[in-house]
């Protein structure tokens, strides 16, 4: 179903509900408003373990980026260096990661990564909540505001792909927004100021935070501070860590070409950049940001413009498909952004509904269209286990979508879940019996090297051309015809390369029935049997 139909009759089911609903009183006691909320924040925490551990089970994470996380956390605890994953230097400023580490030196498992997203996603809904109840103390909206967030469909995305540095960041931005509601600014300003050691992106919103405050009075200097910090942290990682400390170039620079050799050049680029902005197919990525959060966030002008709409720009004007489409986790800022500009934006409505009268009988309405949408929008957009690489803007609705928690609602997805796993554990067993020892090579496809990344030296195998090129005379190259999630962009230099491994009296196969291809060199399966 094309998105843009399905908001249609998504909006006409939530006009449908407010109609509905004009007599309804929707509230509940205090204490049973409290136990709510820790229902659905350990229910999404239990959900999202399980499904994170399905996903390692079945071969489900990458290498990139689940595996680049899991061997940075376990180099540090081993101490193999600090932000250095299986391909070498980390190509981000991620050091609030580093907290981790110590749990894999008390017990090496990558089911850590699987904890860590799942609780920091998780438990950010309460900071939320006490948020909203500060300015909201009766009535369902603190309720809502935080199943909103966690019912996102790009919540459910950012949980289920792989592991990233960024769900730390959503603790942070919103507890620094709890701290700024009671007026305590330190505390909000050192919160705000630190997130960027989650990653260097997020130099984004603490900028886009400080340009919001400038429109206030009383915090414009706190303004002023936000911005500086956000232009100290461009500057430290871009000047001083990358060339002095890491002593290697920063390529992310190629996501965004305004920097180029000459005015002219930079000129053109800059005009791309706006033109990707108003592109014809942008509208339907930012509502799907929007919709889910009943578009509450366009109710406060200063909070959609200074605050979220630079978030979600900095994205649209990327030229990496992946940002502009919002896909895998690129909209890990929005999910704590926008539940706060939502937050504003009711804020600014409920000023409006009490200086006209005749408007106030439209706000239990207004709660029950806004429940469908953000409860249309999870369960016909939530990611499901086995997605990746999807955008639902771009591909539309697909019938196999369709789940509430990212548990999915059709048998014959659980049948392929089954499926999946089974064709794992086939893996895993052959896996095992290869006298693969920790000095091996293991060239690997992205979905299997995750197995195999605590055990030995894993390269990235010559598919998509990333990160450091697989020696040519590793001792294993591991592919898994029946696990690949992507495109392989060079069937040309696989298969050369294929060719002239299996022509070499060097190395011998194993053609697993399973799928699994296996590509072993003969002296380094000899010099792990005479041991």
């Amino acid at each position: 179903m094309n998105y843009y139909l399905f908001l249609i009759i998504l909006f006409a089911a939530a006009f449908a509900a407010a109609a509905g609903a004009k007599r309804l009183r929707f509230s509940f006691p205090e204490k049973q408003e409290t136990r709510l909320l820790w229902f659905l924040t350990l229910a999404f925490f239990l959900v999202y373990t399980a499904l994170g551990w399905y996903k390692l089970e079945a071969m489900q994470m990458g290498a990139w980026d689940f595996g680049i996380y899991d061997s940075i956390l376990r180099n540090a605890a081993n101490g193999r260096g600090l932000m250095v994953d299986y391909r070498g230097p980390f190509d981000h400023f991620s050091p609030a990661i580093l907290l981790f580490a110590p749990l894999y030196w008390i017990y090496d498992t990558q089911m850590w990564l699987v904890l860590i997203q799942a609780a920091s996603l998780a438990f950010s809904a309460p900071l939320l909540f006490a948020t909203a109840k500060l300015r909201f103390r009766k009535g369902i909206f603190p309720l809502l505001l935080t199943a909103m967030y966690l019912f996102n469909p790009y919540y459910s995305r950012l949980v289920l792909f792989d592991f990233h540095a960024e769900c730390l960041f959503p603790p942070l931005f919103l507890g620094a927004f709890y701290f700024l509601e009671r007026k305590r600014m330190i505390p909000f300003f050192l919160l705000l100021a630190l997130s960027p050691l989650v990653k260097e992106d997020f130099v984004v919103p603490v900028g886009a935070t400080g340009l919001w405050l400038l429109a206030q009075r009383g915090r414009r200097w706190w303004g002023v501070g936000a911005i500086a910090a956000s232009l100290f942290w461009v500057f430290f990682v871009l000047k001083i860590y990358y060339p002095y400390i890491l002593n290697v170039p920063y390529f992310h620079y190629g996501r965004y070409e305004l920097l180029a050799p000459t005015v002219a050049e930079t000129m053109n680029n800059a005009v791309a950049m706006i033109e990707r902005f108003f592109n014809p197919s942008m509208p339907g990525v930012v509502l799907s940001v929007l919709v889910p959060f009943a578009l509450l966030p366009l109710g406060d002008w200063k909070g959609f413009v200074l605050l979220w709409l630079p978030v979600i720009g900095i994205q649209l004007v990327s030229e990496f498909p992946h940002q502009q489409w919002l896909m895998s986790h690129y909209s890990s800022a929005l999910i704590a952004v926008t539940p706060i500009a939502a937050f504003y934006g009711a804020r600014t409505l409920r000023v409006l509904l009490r200086k006209k009268r005749n408007l106030r009988r439209l706000r239990q309405p207004a709660l029950a269209g806004a429940a469908v949408l953000m409860l249309g929008s999870h369960i016909f957009c939530c990611d499901l286990p086995l997605a990746r690489y999807a955008q639902y803007t771009l591909d539309g609705i697909l019938p196999s979508q369709g789940g509430i928690l990212s548990l999915p609602l059709r048998p014959s997805y659980w049948q392929e879940m089954l499926k999946r796993l089974l064709h794992a554990d086939g893996a895993r067993a052959l896996f095992e019996q290869l006298p693969i020892t920790p000095e091996n090579t293991v060239a690997c496809q992205n979905e299997p090297a995750v197995y195999f990344l605590p055990r030995t030296r894993v390269f990235d195998f010559p598919i998509i051309g990333l990160g450091n090129p697989p020696p040519f005379r590793a001792d294993f190259f591991i592919l898994d015809r029946n696990n690949y999630c992507g495109k392989i962009e060079n069937f040309y230099e696989l298969n050369t390369l294929l060719d002239s491994l299996l022509s070499s009296q060097e190395y011998g196969l194993i053609d697993d029935p399973g799928g699994v291809l296996v590509i072993y060199r003969r002296a380094a399966v000899a010099d792990s049997s005479s041991r």
